[in-house]
């Protein structure tokens, strides 16, 4: 059986392609000869992924990678971008998207990470490795109170 993180990709491919439920498990059925996605293995799932990317899915990350190469050069990469966001929800204990733009727009003067250059992508997470958890900060507040 295929974990959770596959079946979720399966369901972002049947929203992206617009397919509705049904010719979803007309494709399942066809390709794989399953009724349900919880019932693939790594095989059959590489067989469905194939079958949606005839269709014309592109998963986000597999999109980046190839738009990177046209993209100019100074701006952060994609595995940049993605490291400062995973960092920040890190520190934050949560996906924060609103928290993060506000404090590039203060630290970086840029209002997203897509906006940063490579330069300042690496200063941002240099700085955010000093970060402590959130969480861990949240505790340290408690137990050091009066």
């Amino acid at each position: 059986m295929i974990d959770k993180a596959k079946i979720a990709l399966i369901k972002v491919a049947q929203k992206q392609l617009g397919m509705a439920d049904t010719d979803y498990r007309a494709l399942l059925l066809r390709v794989a000869g399953v009724r349900s996605s919880t019932e693939l293995d790594e095989a059959r799932f590489t067989a469905v992924m194939a079958e949606f990317a005839r269709l014309g899915f592109e998963s986000t990350a597999n999109k980046e990678r190839r738009l990177e190469a046209g993209r100019f050069g100074t701006h952060a990469t994609y595995q940049q971008r993605k490291k400062i966001a995973a960092m920040w929800s890190a520190w934050k204990g949560r996906a924060d998207e609103e928290g993060l733009n506000r404090w590039l727009e203060n630290k970086f003067h840029v209002a997203n990470p897509r906006f940063l250059s490579r330069e300042l992508a690496a200063k941002a997470i240099a700085a955010l490795g000093n970060f402590k958890p959130h969480a861990a900060q949240l505790n340290e507040n408690r137990n050091t109170a009066p």
